[in-house]
């Protein structure tokens, strides 16, 4: 491995320098990010973070108790070596789509005809919340599943997250779109595709659905990011003769966004106002990762511990630590704005063939079939019994086999 392929010096690279398709690379962080970030923990102040801040509640933000309990285990009990050995157990790629350099992992699956399969990641996670499926969704005989089911895995980083670098103008799900239908058609060679998408990934595999339709075999969703013409999501807006169904779901979902959404507002109207305070904070990204995390999870049946553990949610944040691009990140926020995809034209449809997958969200819930159906051509549903936003964590074998039926169905 070259010191151009490393990591850690791939974000100080000169942009436009040409690289090769695909470039190789293991993730190996130098010792001393590792210890800056630690001293940085070690040295905040919780002398500070008293009444009201002890609260056990998570009303409005995570108790300084749970906080304090994080980052003891963060010091002393977490090993990013060791998450970082499990991220090496998959080759590593960066490709060039354009003027945007993409990170990407790519499983070639078993048996003699896997379907391509692309993972598309959201925020607060990364492409490390896919890493456990790679081997049951491209390998099923290991478990006991049959060859017939395998995937060919695809995960990329979305510009400006995980070991993707940042964009040059921030660019939203449309564009992004484009550049993974690049990836998976001129530089992987897969002619069509399977998508699966939660968060910000649901979003770019509907714009793939929308506009690359020969493209995509089929796109399977734990969110719908996308609506029929004068219904934008989470306003609670309708279209046109609705029924009672779509009113009643437009109404509950804009009501608990109302409450949920300041994180959004922040990120999409001051994304720089937020870095500046982020930058040379790792407690600050833990807070503001982990009460996403905890709020956006299924919490009606088990604590959030046994939701998400603590080594899985650490992993996640020093993923946005070690590659500065919690920043980064926030961009998107701000191009969803500028493409204003979330409605579609009036008459218009997403015809691709669309599978939903209906968790327990309590933040981002899953339309009614009915409501879905007027943008999207569903030809399955499935209402999960437990798991919110992050099932890839909360219910990762539901997840995997909702995948494989889905595949199965389309033949």
């Amino acid at each position: 491995m070259t010191d151009a392929s490393h990591p850690a010096m791939i974000k100080h690279r000169a942009r436009g320098e040409a690289i090769m398709s695909l470039i190789p690379f293991r993730v190996n962080i130098p010792d001393e990010d590792l210890a800056r970030i630690g001293e940085r923990i070690k040295s905040f102040r919780w002398d500070h973070f008293l009444e009201p801040y002890e609260a056990t509640e998570w009303r409005y933000g995570p108790p300084a108790a749970w906080m304090r309990t994080l980052c003891n285990y963060w010091l002393t009990d977490y090993q990013w070596r060791d998450a970082e050995r499990n991220i090496n157990t998959v080759e590593h790629c960066l490709a060039k789509i354009g003027d945007q350099e993409i990170h990407v992992i790519h499983e070639r699956g078993s048996g003699a005809c896997p379907r391509p399969l692309l993972l598309v990641h959201g925020w607060p996670y990364s492409f490390a919340s896919y890493l456990h499926l790679i081997e049951p969704l491209a390998h099923p005989e290991r478990f006991g599943g049959n060859r017939d089911d395998a995937f060919s895995v695809v995960i990329p980083s979305l510009p400006g997250f995980g070991f993707s670098p940042p964009p040059v103008a921030p660019v939203g799900p449309r564009r992004i779109a484009s550049i993974f239908n690049q990836l998976m058609t001129d530089t992987l060679g897969y002619d069509e595709y399977l998508v699966h998408g939660g968060d910000w990934g649901s979003a770019v595999a509907e714009m793939l659905g929308l506009h690359h339709p020969a493209n995509i075999r089929g796109i399977h969703l734990t969110m719908l990011s996308v609506r029929h013409h004068g219904a934008a999501p989470r306003t609670g807006s309708v279209g046109a003769a609705p029924g009672p169904t779509e009113r009643s779901f437009a109404a509950r979902e804009a009501e608990l966004w109302k409450n949920e959404s300041a994180y959004a507002r922040i990120q999409a109207t001051k994304p720089l106002k937020l870095a500046y305070s982020m930058f040379d904070s790792p407690v600050g990204v833990a807070a503001w990762i982990a009460e996403a995390f905890h709020a956006w999870s299924d919490l009606s049946q088990r604590p959030f511990s046994d939701a998400i553990s603590m080594d899985r949610l650490l992993t996640e944040i020093m993923l946005y630590l070690v590659t500065d691009n919690f920043g980064p990140s926030t961009w998107i926020y701000v191009a969803e704005q500028l493409e204003g995809y979330q409605t579609l034209a009036q008459g218009q449809r997403i015809d691709v063939p669309v599978a939903l997958a209906a968790y327990r969200d309590p933040v981002f819930p899953m339309p009614p079939r009915e409501v879905a159906s007027l943008s999207h051509s569903v030809v399955r549903y499935t209402t999960m019994p437990t798991g919110g936003h992050f099932p890839f964590y909360e219910d990762p074998d539901a997840l995997t086999d909702d995948l494989r039926d889905f595949a199965r169905q389309l033949g």
